[in-house]
């Protein structure tokens, strides 16, 4: 009633539903490509749960919550605004390729330093931020964080797809995953949790590579261009967290508060700098998107 208000019209209904099986064939589609991200999302705790014992599998659940902060709070308001300017900009060839490249530049910058953060500090993340009871999800916390990157561009092509009136694209993709994902779990899970964690870093690249075989050529982007858009992110967040090791190593006991610190200093440092002197267009990708613009 109040968004009716605020409207300042009321319209009037209609019971006309003609036009509307193309929107409940579109809405299918994306309805089961939600149940199958569910089905796979979910499949390392359901099955990982009847084999490990409680402890372990709350390790393992906190290292994934901790991982997934980006992928899972930060990317899925970037795809919903995404979705809408692909969908205004399909009838102009080659925006929406360029666009989704611009995406991936921007969210890359952002996401890539978080996970080889996790990667190369996951130690001192993990007793500063959890404590140290949480000890044990630390070289959990590290190869999960190694998976993620492959995941979150994964997710970044569904809504493209989704927005060029292909849905089904999405639909397969999840369908592949919630076949592949269960069978390397039960496969993993037998050697332990840490090959569980280990198994996503394959599993994901494998996601990745059957969802952008079909993704690409509906978006209009090749598999060297969207290489070329994450690569800059990619070889800054390497090289520091490279750098963030061996400072690790070379560092006396201190406390983990204040060896993070440390870390995090020295991570950024190396990080900005690389991307001010070999990667300065992955910046502007991600100021187009957080810089105001007039209204059209």
């Amino acid at each position: 009633i109040g968004l009716t208000i605020a409207a300042g019209s009321v319209p009037r209904p209609s019971f006309a539903f003609r036009g509307a099986g193309a929107f409940a064939r579109y809405g299918g589609l994306v309805a089961a490509g939600q149940f199958f991200a569910f089905v796979w999302s979910q499949a390392d705790v359901a099955i990982a749960g009847r084999i490990v014992d409680a402890r372990t599998l709350g390790l393992y659940a906190t290292a994934l919550f901790l991982v997934q902060i980006v992928v899972s709070k930060v990317v899925p308001p970037l795809n919903e605004v995404a979705f809408a300017a692909y969908a205004r900009l399909q009838g102009t060839p080659g925006a929406v390729g360029r666009a989704f490249l611009t995406l991936v530049r921007a969210v890359m910058v952002v996401a890539m330093p978080f996970y080889m953060g996790l990667a190369s500090a996951a130690e001192p993340i993990v007793l500063t931020a959890l404590g140290p009871h949480w000890h044990d999800a630390a070289p959990i916390v590290a190869l999960l964080a190694l998976s993620m990157p492959a995941y979150t561009l994964y997710v970044l092509l569904g809504p493209a797809c989704d927005a060029l009136g292909r849905p089904g694209i999405a639909t397969a993709n999840g369908a592949a995953a919630a076949v592949i994902a269960p069978l390397a779990v039960i496969v993993s899970v037998q050697w332990g949790i840490m090959a569980l964690a280990a198994s996503w870093i394959a599993t994901f690249a494998l996601l990745l590579a059957i969802g952008a075989r079909r993704a690409l050529p509906v978006i209009g982007v090749s598999a060297g261009e969207l290489v070329r858009a994450a690569a800059p992110a990619v070889s800054a967040s390497l090289a520091m967290a490279a750098v963030v090791l061996l400072v690790d190593r070379a560092l006396p006991p201190l406390a983990a508060a204040t060896r993070l610190g440390l870390l995090v200093a020295t991570g950024g440092a190396v990080y900005a700098g690389w991307l001010l002197v070999f990667a300065r267009t992955s910046i502007a990708a991600l100021l187009s998107l957080v810089r105001p613009r007039p209204a059209a």
